[in-house]
């Protein structure tokens, strides 16, 4: 196996517990470690009484030690009290007891049922925008407890603070039975009770270990050579492997994309490997490849499928006592990324972070290495600390039936990010339509990315071409266009480049190409693609590069990377829209970096996409939990160190 880099021999590390991370607030504990023996460590948390507000015709729970919601659209929405357990990797868990008792409340009204996800594009029918609060008949017309189990455990392979764990995953709801009207809670202490097995041999043996792994085609390798220089000078010990390497040495891997991941899964069993840089996109405008997508097969009603780089990022699954290789299709049939209810199950969690820089052709290789180097050399607080958020009432009431005036659900999760920036030192201005002049259209942007700044967050709709939100409250179906493609050589913030988080629809959809265009003719035909339904030339598919790819890759301006998503993004309306789903994701990036200390843009991101699944997401059961976390791509190197060296 041929590699290219600068070798490092480093120390091989004695096997330690990581730790224990407890999500709500109980704290570390401390562990002791005994290889030869059977280990057990039981966490005990008192629980609070539940508060139970009314809320026009129905009730809604919450407890104190809830960080999360149970929310399946049109079921009960209850709290949910999450512990996760972090364990060497390989560790075996031998049982898991969890004991609590309940108490039973008579309630005098039901339990509001859970909103709806809705995408985050401005053209769906009245019957998927309404915001009005739709019971699932099924279950409260029905006696039986919702839901079934009072806990679930879940265990997976993933990542923390650079190091690859074991998450045992434990969540205790409460349980409702709705024809009844009567709610079943913990009451006093919930007691885990974790046995386990320590590993007697380390997950990784090899005594050379790289930082970061680049995947590229033979014919960017070149111009790739000095960020490879670069890295390395910068204690990152990087390697590059060629696409016509990997075909070559990997005849096992049933399509292409399999065999780029395989070959990330040995690299990561040989050298530890920490981030993963897929240097290449679409060959030029046609639908070949310098890098795969894997495409999934999670079909939400709107799309079919999308682009997930989080396929290379999750490479190990846990099965029975055995950490694997994770191939995303865990039934077998060769279909990955299925959803459904005979679909795959995945682990998800990412086991290195990994980001793309979709280069069509060489003559852009050079501008993205270029840029990488100088921020990495010369960033410095002067701009750096300074950060825009950008947005508005993304469901106002003209847009999504039955809204609530005077929430504007872009804000919102904005103010969250705003928050934590601030905390963290940065001067953060706020370019809110809710704001009188703050943002009246793309030129306000404009001006505002060309003064530099460390961070943007934009949240609104949006999609390959162009970005934008609505004023607050708009009755009349107002959009103001926050960026388009045409505005990308007009951002003149030079060496001051930010990381961008977009909130919105398909900014990050890395595959379009013009080739869509003669495809979606013969396809649908004149008619069908120019005039009639489904007019996917409006779906802005055929634009040469996706907005996201075009802030990183402009020359003189834009961004360091940017983040958004391949396909749909979703949401909640009104005042749940931090909940989850974007509102949830898109802040908790900035999070990771300001309170979590991750300070390279790949282990932010990797560490949102982790904290997603441990606190919020129920990726293996519902459909857009997942797709909130297979579609949110990372446009750029994920070693890159923020704010610089």
């Amino acid at each position: 196996m041929e590699i290219r880099g600068h070798k490092n021999m480093k120390k091989l590390l004695p096997i330690v517990l990581v730790g224990i991370l407890v999500v709500s607030g109980l704290g570390a504990v401390a562990i002791q470690e005994n290889n030869d023996e059977t280990q057990f460590n039981t966490v005990s948390m008192v629980i609070s009484e539940p508060i139970i507000t009314e809320k026009n015709e129905y009730l809604t729970v919450n407890l104190k030690e809830s960080e999360s919601l149970l929310m399946e659209t049109g079921k009960p929405m209850l709290p949910v009290i999450t512990k996760v357990f972090m364990l060497p990797l390989g560790t075996n868990i031998v049982d898991v007891k969890v004991d609590f008792d309940t108490q039973e409340q008579v309630l005098s009204k039901k339990i509001q049922p859970s909103p709806r996800p809705v995408p985050l594009t401005n053209d769906l029918p009245f019957e998927k925008t309404s915001s009005e609060l739709v019971m699932d008949e099924e279950i409260y017309s029905s006696s039986a407890l919702y839901p079934i189990e009072p806990y679930t455990i879940r265990k997976g392979a993933g990542m923390n603070n650079g190091e690859n764990v074991l998450f045992l995953n434990v969540k205790v709801t409460p349980q409702y039975s709705p024809a009844d009207d009567i709610l079943y809670v913990p009451n006093g202490d919930i007691s885990i009770e974790v046995e386990y097995e320590l590993p007697t041999t380390p997950s990784f043996t090899g005594m050379e270990t790289y930082d970061l792994l680049i995947i590229t085609p033979e014919i960017f390798s070149a111009d790739l050579q000095p960020l490879i220089d670069h890295k390395n000078s910068i204690n990152v010990e990087t390697i590059l492997k060629t696409t016509e390497e990997i075909y070559s040495e990997y005849s096992e891997g049933r399509d292409n994309p399999e065999k780029i991941k395989l070959c990330i899964y040995d690299m990561k069993e040989t050298y530890d490997i920490s981030y993963v840089l897929l240097a290449g996109g679409r060959e030029g405008q046609t639908f070949g490849w310098h890098i795969p997508e894997r495409r999934t097969n999670n079909d939400d009603g709107w799309e079919s499928g999308y682009a997930s780089d989080l396929y290379y990022a999750d490479i190990y699954k846990i099965v029975e006592s055995e950490t694997v290789f994770e191939d995303w299709d865990s039934d077998g049939d060769s279909k990955f990324a299925e959803s459904g209810f005979n679909g795959d199950k995945m682990d998800f969690y990412p086991d290195v972070s990994v980001g793309r820089i979709p280069f069509r052709t060489a003559s852009e290789v050079s501008v993205v290495v270029n840029k990488i180097i100088y921020y990495e050399n010369t960033a410095d607080d002067s701009w750096f600390k300074k950060a825009f958020v950008i947005a508005g009432d993304t469901s106002p009431p003209s847009r999504a039936p039955g809204c609530q005036p005077g929430v504007y659900e872009g804000e919102r999760s904005t103010a969250v990010t705003v928050g934590l920036l601030e905390d963290d030192g940065f001067n953060v201005e706020k370019l809110w339509l809710s704001i009188p002049g703050a943002w009246t259209g793309s030129q306000d942007v404009i001006n505002a990315v060309s003064e530099g700044a460390g961070f943007i967050h934009f949240a609104g709709h949006g999609n390959p071409a162009s970005w934008g939100n609505h004023p607050p409250d708009d009755e009349d179906h107002i959009f103001i266009q926050g960026f388009q493609l045409r505005d990308m050589s007009k951002y003149s913030n030079g060496d001051k480049l930010p990381v961008i988080v977009i909130g919105g629809c398909h900014n990050g959809q890395f595959n379009v190409t013009m080739s869509n265009i003669v495809a979606g003719i013969l396809e649908y035909g004149i008619k069908g693609y120019f005039f009639d339904s489904p007019m996917r030339f409006y779906y802005m598919e055929w634009v040469p590069r996706d907005s996201a790819s075009w802030f990183l890759m402009e020359d003189g301006g834009g961004s360091i990377g940017t983040i958004a998503n391949a396909g749909l993004g979703y949401g909640y309306r009104d005042e749940y829209v931090t909940e989850g789903l974007g509102g949830w994701i898109n802040p908790r990036f900035f999070d990771a970096y300001a309170n979590q200390s991750k300070e390279t843009l790949g282990e932010s991101h990797a560490q949102a996409i982790t904290d997603y699944i441990n606190i919020v997401g129920s990726v293996n059961t519902d459909k857009i939990d997942r797709k909130t976390i297979e579609g949110w791509v990372l446009i750029g190197d994920p070693s890159l160190k923020l704010g610089g060296v």
